[in-house]
């Protein structure tokens, strides 16, 4: 089977054999490795100096939550929960933190003495992965038989695509992205080859980047793996391989990576998909999963990426993002800045000439034809509402629940950057004479486009306004001018007038410095990051609760009007304990449907609230004199079931200081007419994931907390189980008999548990069996 599979890789018969003297030029790993690294530090070197940050939710989310997981972590603790936005909210739980992926939790390292992780550090590791990515790249393009130079073409073209580029600010996905040519290798030798090693360095990797937080992607490239190796069974039983005693053992084989990255991915799918459960989660209407559709008019920026405008950090383009909505039924809106990079995909000129080239000469190659026809997919998913693929996906279990179908322009783009290279390739050993017309329609295309570009006809046909022309004609030019420098050397390589070190050594920087004129401005932020998080010490002490008897939380945004005193995640990195924060998924159930705010700010435990003075507009913090503590005794229960609990307190007065709502009966008689006190609570210790108090009693009655419920949190008193009800729509409480009591509550969740179990033993069996394939194979050499 596996002499038949070289032969599908081969070229067609019409090409000669493989010129020995195309080897003469090759670079070793090692050179080209550092080439990926140079142009990674003059891709990033702004960021990496110091001068320039990264911007929009790489600041106002993934500082703030890294920082918050690298400081816990490094204290020993898995924060489960987190108290500083919100009013508390599950952690660890939530899918797009990331807290396992591997890469994540080296940050820990990095925290300095007053718990603040190094900006530098956290960009660094995003910087890192478009180093992974051009190694991966290149040594899968190296698999399949591609030259050095071609490796180092589709390298570069993957790496730096906006793909990557654009989502910097949400770097799950770049980490997806980083090692998905290095999976798909390994996935590729699992099933030409049988080889089981690689059946569990595979499954291991995709199981990691699984960990890295972003199911949207996740689901994207399982799709793409999956029918990668679909695309080779099948082909396989269409050539009768099927009879073949091993193609039972390879299939086997092929399953086992999808199995491994199932099982090492537990210990965040279980908790995460508990959270999910109790989470915000709207209807996806159709209409909202074809929110960031690639419009048709779009296929141009393939080739001059800002043919539609543009947005960056500081918010002065030169031509704004002027693209039209892409909704169905409605093209008249123009679109929200974010779509810009939500729905860019340039990969550069020479993957799209020289891709064009290999699709035209090499689509009889098994792994050239499945590039062609994923490229195409990937091309009618990303066109939303503009196809008719997403409608059909929509209608699937876990598609019908995401938006922006342009990610998968990601299949586009990988598939471009390896034909890219197979197209290096074919330059020099193309005899047939159709392959001279092949090679000018190929790279005609994206000239001609250039063309129209510059001279402004292409810009006034997409709707441009008159006064952005002369720009977008500039970057028209731009395009014209790579393009036609492109197409000069891929000639001369064609007609051996350049050797294979000057055209490869020419394309490769080309490559480059197009996708870094392309794209290099997007990511620079003048604003530094931990400057944006800067307080004044006397505004943290003053929010910081200095005893554990006075906990208390912050009201700091106020919309009408519209004002923030701090940044939405500031409580994460200053560990001040706010009701706001910023985060894709919340809890169902997190205010108590009360009419009036300081009534729920009384339940949130809030003491200092943002106000406007209205006669000089100047906000100011007050201090709440009326709040609940953050626990306390009451002796009345109202009892009502969860679907009527909202109805009944935003329609009944309730004097929460002696009464609460309960969702269930309590397990003994409370004296409701006593006016007596109940008691009193002590809290003795309080962090993160436990709290413990000490509560006296006087009559039986309802410890109540401003802690929100979620039922992860399990209650101990006095050594014993006890029961945590959900109180006041949204809140935890406890029965409380009469008497003296510890009573503690736990994060301890069930899931996390099962999915940590099964994570490990995944990950030990593994392990176990890449040993026990080591010691069989020296064995065997040994005899």
């Amino acid at each position: 089977m596996k002499q038949t599979e070289n032969k599908n890789l081969q070229k067609p018969k019409s090409a000669p054999p493989k010129q020995t003297a195309s080897k003469e030029f090759d670079v070793k790993w090692w050179l080209a490795a550092s080439v990926f690294v140079i142009f990674t530090a003059i891709f990033f070197w702004q960021q990496l100096i110091g001068s320039a940050f990264f911007w929009e939710d790489f600041a106002e989310y993934v500082y703030p939550v890294q920082s918050f997981a690298a400081r816990e972590f490094s204290k020993g603790i898995l924060p489960f929960w987190n108290p500083y936005s919100f009013v508390g909210m599950p952690f660890l739980a939530d899918l797009q933190v990331g807290f396992f992926y591997p890469l994540n939790r080296i940050l820990s390292l990095f925290v300095s003495g007053d718990g603040q992780l190094s900006v530098g550090m956290l960009q660094f590791v995003v910087i890192i992965h478009f180093v992974i990515a051009q190694l991966t790249m290149y040594f899968t393009a190296k698999h399949f038989k591609i030259s050095s130079f071609g490796s180092m073409i589709s390298a570069v073209s993957y790496a730096f695509s906006f793909l990557f580029v654009c989502h910097v600010i949400h770097p799950m996905i770049v980490s997806h992205l980083a090692w998905l040519p290095l999976i798909l290798l390994l996935l590729h030798k699992t099933y030409t080859e049988k080889n089981f090693k690689s059946a569990i360095l595979s499954g291991l990797l995709f199981g990691m980047i699984m960990l890295s937080g972003h199911p949207q992607m996740t689901l994207f490239i399982g799709l793409f793996l999956g029918l990668f190796l679909l695309w080779f069974v099948v082909a396989d039983l269409l050539h009768g391989s099927y009879k073949d005693k091993r193609f039972l053992s390879r299939l086997l084989a092929g399953v086992i990576p999808f199995i491994i990255a199932l099982g090492i991915f537990q210990i965040q799918f279980l908790p995460s998909s508990e959270l999910a459960g109790l989470s915000k989660r709207s209807e996806i209407t159709y209409e909202t999963a074809a929110e960031g559709s690639i419009e048709t008019d779009q296929i141009f920026s393939m080739i001059v990426p800002k043919i539609f405008g543009y947005s960056n950090s500081d918010n002065t383009p030169s031509v704004p993002f002027y693209l039209k909505a892409s909704l169905p039924g409605d093209k008249t809106k123009e679109t929200p800045y974010y779509y810009y990079w939500e729905t860019s995909f340039y990969f550069g000129l020479a993957a799209i000439m020289l891709g064009l080239f290999a699709a035209l000469t090499m689509y009889k190659n098994r792994f050239v034809a499945f590039l062609i026809a994923f490229i195409i997919f990937a091309i009618l998913f990303a066109l939303g509402s503009n196809s008719f693929l997403l409608g059909i996906f929509h209608e699937l279990p876990f598609f019908s629940q995401l938006r922006i179908p342009a990610r998968m322009m990601f299949g586009a783009a990988f598939g471009f950057s390896i034909l890219a290279g197979f197209g290096f390739d074919r330059l020099r050993r193309s005899e047939a004479k159709s392959d001279l017309w092949k090679l000018l329609v190929s790279h005609a295309l994206p000239i001609f486009v250039g063309i129209i570009a510059a001279i402004g006809i292409l810009p006034s046909l997409l709707g441009a306004k008159e006064q952005f022309i002369p720009a977008l004609s500039g970057f028209g030019t731009i395009a014209l001018v790579i393009s036609l420098a492109i197409f000069a050397v891929s000639f001369l390589h064609f007609k051996n007038i350049l050797n294979r070190l000057a055209a490869g050594s020419l394309l490769v920087l080309i490559v480059f410095i197009d996708l870094y004129i392309a794209g290099s401005d997007f990511n620079i932020s003048k604003i530094s990051i931990a400057k944006q998080y800067e307080l004044q010490p006397a505004t943290v002490a003053a929010f910081k609760p200095k005893y554990l008897n006075d906990l208390f939380r912050v009201n700091m945004r106020i919309y009408n009007p519209s004002y923030m005193a701090m940044k939405r995640n500031q409580g994460m990195i200053s560990e001040i304990q706010l009701i706001e924060g910023y985060n894709p998924l919340l809890l169902e159930r997190v205010m108590p449907p009360l009419n009036a705010k300081k009534d729920v700010h009384a339940l949130y435990n809030v003491k200092y609230e943002i106000a406007i003075d209205e006669v000089r507009g100047i906000p100011y913090f007050v201090e709440d004199t009326f709040r609940l503590p953050r626990a306390y005794l009451v002796g009345d229960a109202i009892i009502e079931n969860k679907n009527s609990v909202e109805k009944f307190m935003r329609n009944n007065k309730v004097d929460y200081t002696r009464s609460v709502v309960l969702e269930g009966p309590l397990p003994f008689e409370l004296s409701k007419n006593d006016s007596t006190p109940v008691g009193k609570v002590e809290i003795l210790e309080y962090s993160s994931n436990y709290i413990k108090m000490q509560v006296d009693a006087e009559r039986n009655g309802v410890l109540c907390l401003s802690e929100i419920y979620y039922p992860a949190w399990k209650a101990v008193i006095n050594g014993q189980d006890g029961h945590i009800y959900r109180s006041n729509y949204c809140f935890r409480a406890v029965a409380i008999a009469k008497g003296s009591h510890v009573v503690e509550l736990k994060y301890s969740s069930a899931a996390f548990e099962k999915g940590a179990w099964l994570s490990v033993i995944t990950l030990f069996l593994s392990l176990g069996a890449l040993v026990l394939i080591e010691i069989k194979k020296k064995k065997s050499k040994k005899q």
